[in-house]
């Protein structure tokens, strides 16, 4: 294999490399180091009752979310930084990239030349909810404002005067909010580091990528900023290999998020060498999906390698001649087109598990499938009983799902691992030379899903096992039903607060019901009655966002309920 050229290298650094702060050293807007230097400001000192808080977002980005209340005369909630006077001397506006929920904020800007008590200069910008977007804020239209109102004869907003930027939500609607940014630039003044658009579009011609580079733009993907990568990058030839309809879908708004799914497969979050790649059978790339390597082909999941070992600032390229396709079907959809799981899906169908693992739920999960004869090796009547029990065969399935991604490789080292309804474990172990988990045999291992991992076992794990578990003293089956809940709110509120607000539905759905099936002597009949009649009224409405919330209330009042009767016990 040739080294690549460097106009790919240039190419590839321009594409995911990170880009450095066009800002004084002490002004924090564009976040690779986290959030420093940012903090809130709440109505709460005029009595308001407003929330908001700050979090490092993905990939090096900023997270702002809460609740804004229009109580006791409050409805503000603000994030701000300070910046030396002189940051933006010369410049002509901000560039803001964000992501938001629809509603309408403000850019607040303050000045070293208007001393007011609550207010700066100001420009509204509304969000999209769950896209992306550039704002551009002219320093020539901000307005001047103290409280909410209008300043007349204001000084006109000098750039060098500017010593701190924000972003407000006052829009007078209560409720929760969630904004992202990406980072805050100046705008006419050039960017350091950055090639112009021009010698960019000259270099992607040069290279032959620029296929991928169109791509990239249209899907607003996001990279690790903190870490070296190794990137796979297809030539035109390879994409054009693609048929039409299926580059029109994914360069069309309803097929961005496979598109982003695509691209991730192609970014493994490590500096891997070529020699150090080809020493490995398999590598786990972004899309949370794992890239075969076979050292003798040179290829990477089926994709030949036809230059490698450019390095870049963000790492090593790898040009490839195929694009790499990830696995786009849930473990659902994959148990149902597999005749090896006819039993299973059968259960499954009867259970009402079949959402949890299908599109709408991320996970990571991890399936141990029982094959068809798996279940044949249950007596008929056993088997039968099972399947007319909802309750027990749903003790028996969450016996097989862990809630997690484990690969073969991983077991051993690993352990174990606990089960969907957190009151067991299963343990991994080698026997015979085979891998083992809770003594069932592996026969397949590691069959990629969009939303996680099949392993396929040779027994159906004992009914016992549930049964027993379920018989467990109240005061630790209460233990385990308040620790379904508070794993799912630590996981589900980064991803509502991140826009995603659907599978984080699915995850209080799937931790509300998983409660409830615990039964009697986990949560006690009016916390049960609770959690179910919020599933009821969940049920009814279109707005995930509203479904996430009435399970979410429901989550606190039962957890409230739990740690009281703890504390009684105790």
């Amino acid at each position: 294999m040739q080294p690549l050229s460097l106009t790919c290298s240039t190419l590839l650094a321009a594409l995911f490399a990170c880009t450095p702060c066009t800002a004084a050293p002490d002004a924090n807007l564009e976040f690779d180091n986290g959030t420093t230097g940012w903090q809130t400001v709440l109505d709460g000192v005029m009595g308001g009752l407003s929330t908001g808080r700050i979090a490092e977002g993905e990939g090096g980005t900023l997270r702002f979310s809460g609740e804004l209340s229009l109580e006791n005369n409050g409805g503000f909630s603000q994030i701000r930084t300070s910046v030396p006077e002189g940051t933006f001397a010369g410049t002509t506006g901000l560039l803001l990239r964000v992501k938001g929920d629809g509603r309408t904020y403000q850019c607040d800007i303050r000045s070293s030349r208007l001393r007011v008590m609550a207010g700066g200069y100001q420009s509204t910008f509304r969000t999209k909810a769950g896209e992306w977007v550039e704002v551009a804020v002219p320093f020539d239209q901000c307005v001047a404002n103290n409280f909410g109102q209008r300043m007349r004869n204001a000084p006109a907003l000098d750039p060098a005067s500017i010593e701190s930027v924000g972003i407000t939500l006052a829009d007078k609607k209560e409720g929760p909010f969630a904004i992202e940014v990406d980072w805050i630039r100046p705008i006419g003044k050039p960017a350091a580091g950055q090639p112009s658009a021009g010698s960019l579009a000259s270099v992607a011609t040069k290279a032959n990528l620029t296929t991928l580079l169109a791509l990239v733009k249209a899907a607003e993907i996001e990279f690790p900023k903190d870490a070296k990568l190794t990137v796979f990058a297809p030539t035109n030839e390879a994409f054009a290999k693609l048929p039409k309809a299926q580059v029109e879908f994914l360069t069309s708004e309803k097929g961005k998020s496979t598109l982003q799914l695509i691209l991730k497969h192609h970014v493994v979050a490590q500096s891997l060498e070529s020699a150090a790649l080809l020493d490995r059978r398999r590598v786990k790339a972004l899309s949370g999906q794992s890239l075969e390597v076979d050292p003798g082909a040179l290829t990477v999941d089926g994709a030949r390698l036809v230059a490698a070992d450019v390095a870049f600032d963000g790492g090593l390229v790898h040009v490839i001649d195929a694009v790499m396709l990830p696995e786009l079907r849930s473990i659902e959809e994959i148990v149902a087109a597999d005749e090896r799981f006819a039993t299973l899906r059968a259960a499954i169908d009867a259970a009402g598990l079949g959402p949890q693992l299908g599109k709408r739920n991320p996970g990571p999960w991890t399936l141990l499938a029982p094959s068809n004869e798996a279940f044949a090796a249950v007596p008929a009547d056993a088997l039968k009983a099972l399947l007319q029990d909802r309750p027990a065969l749903t003790a028996v399935l969450a016996a097989h799902v862990l809630p997690t991604a484990i690969r073969r490789e991983e077991m051993l080292s690993q352990g174990s691992a606990r089960t969907l309804m957190g009151d067991g474990t299963v343990s991994f172990a080698l026997d015979s030379g085979a891998i083992t988990v809770a003594g069932a045999r592996i026969e397949v291992a590691d069959i990629e899903a969009s939303n996680g991992i099949i392993h396929v076992i040779d027994r159906v794990l004992p009914a016992q096992a549930a049964a027993t578990a379920t018989a467990a003293a109240s005061p630790q089956r209460a233990r385990q039903a308040a620790a379904i809940l508070e794993l799912a709110i630590e996981r589900g509120v980064p991803r509502f607060n991140a826009g995603d607000v659907s599978s984080c539905a699915a995850l209080y759905e799937l931790a509300v019901a998983s409660v409830v099936l615990l039964g009697a002597d986990a949560i006690d009949p009016g916390t049960k009655a609770d959690l179910a009649e919020a599933m009821g009224r969940a049920s009814e409405h279109q707005d995930t966002a509203e479904r996430a919330w009435i399970y979410r209330r429901a989550m606190d009042r039962a957890l409230d309920q739990m740690r009281g009767s703890t504390k009684a016990s105790g």
